[in-house]
């Protein structure tokens, strides 16, 4: 007698299972978390943009206050 005919179906009963029980659930919430991840990313990405333009104004702005003093010229009594 073989070992494999003996033991029982593991494999089906668990297939059986994941089919009826588990199935709809992880589907379900994959999509729910895949959403929740694109909204993240997307917020992350309208953040970084904000940022870079902060950072790019306040460099210009360093930049003109710069130039302005450089050729400044005062003329001297």
């Amino acid at each position: 007698m073989a070992f494999n005919n003996w033991l029982p179906d593991f494999k089906g009963a668990l297939n059986g299972f994941y089919d009826e029980r588990l199935k709809e659930t992880l589907e379900a919430k994959s999509t729910e978390y895949k959403a929740l991840l694109t909204e993240k990313i997307d917020q992350f990405n309208n953040d970084n943009k904000k940022f870079q333009n902060t950072v790019l104004i306040i460099l210009l702005a360093g930049l003109t206050l710069t130039t302005i003093h450089y050729f400044w010229n005062e003329k001297e009594n």
